[in-house]
């Protein structure tokens, strides 16, 4: 049996460490002498909170769902064909006098799905508000209200008050193939926010300054990921496609084959690096430093970042955005020598169609090509993620971009 040493990195608030430390080290090293194991220790206590942001991971695949006794048509312009009537500048006639006293779900206040809903409502002059048993839903009212817990279908059946939502895939397609209550497509984000930035790789800034080369091939490992996922997309009739389906199936919980090649189909895969965007090799996610000042403008909180410390939201953007590491990662070339393995932990959102690329490189070996282990850690939500990675309980966390960049303001976790 060929034996290798074992590495312990500790990130801790003082320079001595706690006895318990110690000794769960000490154990460790019992069981782990011969593998060839990276163990990563991440004390959440330490001072250093900083969340950065290294990689894009999607954007599109999400939708606006209407109850199906309403048509497209009531609440925006609509082409011959029943789809939305985009203008020559890109925009959506609306029709609020329809959606006052409209209720709708979304998945979280945080959730960028939340955020665009709000805008589009915002934007016919309409307010936005929770909905309370009695409120005043009469034309007239002024109001488009919500429901902010609403995540799947089961949710939305379950809530007759709803008049429709808006969802991330793959939900958002099993609304619309449901039985129990069947709905309508009002629009899809491709129409109502194309390009947007959706879910984004935050990362523990301790973790990557004190571990470059292991965030370095990291990403390569999903660079390699991703491109699969694309490559098997372009080509239905392959074997590649046909086990990428199956492994969303298998990760979503859902066996509808139709629901889940439909939101592949509307969901772009990336990680940055998109010269369409502005995006060069040196600064793969210029776009994205862009992206997040509007982001932090849509969300109200320019005023916060103003008072951290910040000039303007660009400032902050290009503080939080950290495209250094990917730039690496575009040009990586394995060891031919190999790795000793490091094992790192990161969080997901379970059953997200739009993180597929993470589950499908641990499948097939992509990270262990690199010398990683990766350890994946499921929540409900973009918010739960942004706690694990808070917390110290991930090093990495795929999560969309509006529940992350709040947690990272709202903490003051960006120093100016």
């Amino acid at each position: 049996m060929v034996k290798y040493q074992t590495t312990f990195v500790y990130f801790q608030k003082e320079d001595t460490l706690d006895k318990k430390v110690v000794l769960t080290a000490a154990i460790v090293v019992a069981f782990l002498l011969s593998s060839s194991i990276l163990v990563m220790f991440y004390n959440q206590d330490n001072d250093d909170k900083e969340i950065n942001l290294i990689a894009r991971v999607n954007t599109e695949g999400s939708g606006i769902y209407i109850d199906d006794k309403y048509s497209a048509s009531d609440f925006i312009d609509v082409d011959s064909d029943g789809t939305p009537l985009i203008g020559e500048d890109g925009t959506i006639t609306y029709h609020p006098d329809f959606w006052e006293g409209k209720i709708f779900g979304t998945p979280g206040p945080t959730t960028i799905q939340h955020v665009q809903l709000k805008s589009i409502v915002e934007s016919m002059g309409l307010r936005f508000m929770l909905y309370t048993t009695g409120a005043n839903t009469s034309p007239g009212c002024g109001i488009v209200y919500y429901n902010d817990s609403i995540t799947n279908a089961a949710a939305f059946e379950n809530s007759p008050q709803l008049d429709g939502g808006i969802i991330w895939q793959p939900q958002y397609q099993a609304m619309l193939e449901s039985t129990v209550r069947p709905c309508v497509s009002l629009m899809t984000s491709a129409d109502y926010d194309p390009g947007h930035t959706c879910c984004v790789i935050g990362a523990s800034h301790e973790f990557i300054t004190s571990n470059s080369d292991i965030t370095v091939r990291f990403l390569a490992g999903y660079i390699k990921s991703v491109d699969w996922v694309n490559n098997a997309i372009a080509d239905k009739s392959s074997e590649e496609y046909a086990e990428l389906v199956q492994l969303a199936m298998d990760r979503t919980g859902i066996s509808n084959r139709a629901v889940i090649e439909a939101s592949l189909d509307s969901v772009n895969y990336v990680y940055g690096n998109d010269a369409s965007l502005g995006d060069t090799a040196d600064k793969p996610l210029a776009s994205l430093e862009d992206a997040v000042a509007d982001l932090v403008d849509n969300l109200g909180l320019a005023g916060s970042v103003e008072r951290q410390g910040f000039s303007d939201t660009y400032e902050f953007a290009q503080r939080y955005v950290n495209g250094g590491y990917l730039a690496k990662a575009l040009d990586y070339e394995k060891s031919e020598s190999g790795y000793s393995m490091s094992t790192v932990r990161v969080g997901v959102i379970a059953g997200d169609i739009h993180q597929i690329a993470i589950h499908l490189g641990i499948e097939k070996g992509f990270y262990e090509e690199y010398g990683i282990n990766v350890e994946v850690s499921s929540a409900s939500n973009g918010g739960g993620v942004a706690t694990s990675l808070q917390n110290g309980e991930v090093v990495f966390g795929f999560v969309g971009a509006p529940p992350i960049t709040t947690a990272v303001i709202n903490g003051s976790l960006i120093p100016s």
